[in-house]
């Protein structure tokens, strides 16, 4: 977080879409100068997905993945091995990652069973929109 050198909202004109910008210092993890992500809108306060920038990490670095180690005995044989695999981990980061709200129920609330239908996103979005919207709109925030 150190590293984010200013926070831009930028709106489109023509509907409630938007873009939050990132841009970051020379960094130990990724090579991205900016990170950003879109949100479409269904309608205004509703997101319809989330689109972000690809985060080109520094080999050895992401940081939104961990390696996860157990041990499994197996009940007939008893022997005992070693399971390892890699798993998403909690990260500022996966704020980038881009979002669709499952769009295949149909029916009269169509449109609300998409919204609420993928959770993560609706809380990506009103995450975003409470933190970066009501306290940076319409100005610029750097770091001097």
């Amino acid at each position: 977080m150190k590293k984010i050198t200013s926070i831009e909202h930028i709106p489109e004109d023509d509907n409630d879409n938007f873009t939050i910008k990132f841009s970051f210092a020379p960094n130990d993890y990724f090579e991205n100068d900016t990170l950003s992500v879109k949100f479409t809108m269904l309608d205004e306060g509703q997101p319809l997905k989330s689109e972000g920038t690809e985060i080109k990490w520094k080999e050895g670095k992401d940081i939104t993945k961990k390696t996860v180690t157990k041990t499994q005995k197996n009940k007939k044989t008893g022997k005992t091995r070693t399971v390892t695999k890699t798993v998403d981990a909690e990260s500022f980061f996966n704020f980038f990652k881009s979002i669709t709200a499952n769009d295949e129920e149909e029916g009269d609330d169509e449109e609300e069973e998409v919204i609420f239908s993928c959770p993560i996103l609706t809380f990506s979005f009103f995450f975003k929109y409470s933190l970066f919207i009501n306290k940076i709109i319409g100005r610029r925030c750097s770091k001097t």
